[in-house]
Formats: structure tokens, C-alpha cells, sequence
């Protein structure tokens, strides 16, 4: 597998894994059965769990945790989706795990046993933060789409 550092991600990749309509972020169609049944994620291989977590995300509605936290929109968890397949053919592990965030976004966490901590926001639509955390190095952060 690769590791996320050695990753690219460009934008046109993500934006053909996201799909548009009318300048709206769509959910692939090939996750249009995966949305409905909730039971069968297409092609997502090892990434499988991660993206159905995606999908479950869909009925988080506003307030979800009971202390006013804002549920991902439609748009993020396409975008969500759409970074995961990314992901997937860049032969990418899958995180440990998948969690909204407060205000909307969308974290993927991987956590190393060497103590690496890795974490990928996606913070709105076809834009995420990466930030890595190494024992004794000091952190790094990048964006994504890689250019």
C-alpha cells in the first residue's frame, strides 16, 4: 500500500471520482445503489467500511452530538466519497477511522503503531487539510488537491 506522503491528488481526479451536475457536487453514480440500500459500496475494496461510514453520515442531521454540532451536507460527503476512491487508486491505506467533524467536515484519522498520527479534513467541498505527526518531528500540513 502507499502512504498518504507519497500521494497526489489531483484536482481533476477528484473531481471525476466527485461528479457535477449544474455546478453541484453529486454523489458518484456508481454509490446511487450504495445511498439507497446502504449494504453494497461498489468497487471500494479495502475502503469499503470507510465509505459506508460516509454514507451512514447522511442522517446525521444538525445537533448530533447534542451540543449544537453542524451535520456534513450532501456536497461534503460527495466530496468525502469522492477523496476516498481517490484514495483507493492510489492503492492508499483505509484510515482507522472516519468521523464528522463540528462544523460540517469530514475527518479521515490513520494511526500508525509507530505512533505516526495522520489526519485528512475535508473542510468543504473538493478541499481538505493534511496534517502528519511523526514522534519526534515536527508536524507537517499540505492541502488537497495537490496542483
Amino acid at each position: 500500500m502507499s502512504s498518504l506522503l507519497d500521494c497526489p491528488i489531483p484536482e481533476q481526479a477528484w473531481l471525476r471520482e466527485v461528479g457535477q451536475r449544474n455546478g453541484a457536487f453529486t454523489v458518484p453514480a456508481r454509490l446511487d445503489a450504495a445511498l439507497e440500500s446502504q449494504r453494497d459500496v461498489p468497487d471500494a475494496g479495502p475502503w469499503e467500511p470507510a465509505v459506508m461510514k460516509l454514507v451512514e453520515f447522511e442522517h446525521l442531521g444538525d445537533n448530533w452530538d447534542g451540543l449544537g454540532a453542524r451535520a456534513p451536507s450532501s456536497e461534503m460527503l460527495a466530496s468525502a466519497i469522492g477523496l476516498a476512491y481517490c484514495f483507493l487508486e492510489q492503492a492508499v491505506d483505509p484510515p482507522d477511522c472516519v468521523v464528522p467533524g463540528l462544523e460540517g467536515s469530514v475527518m479521515f484519522e490513520w494511526h500508525d503503531p509507530d505512533g505516526t498520527y495522520t489526519e485528512v479534513e475535508i473542510v468543504r467541498p473538493l478541499y481538505a487539510e493534511v496534517m502528519v505527526i511523526e514522534p519526534g518531528k515536527p508536524a507537517r500540513h499540505w492541502t488537497l488537491p495537490t496542483r
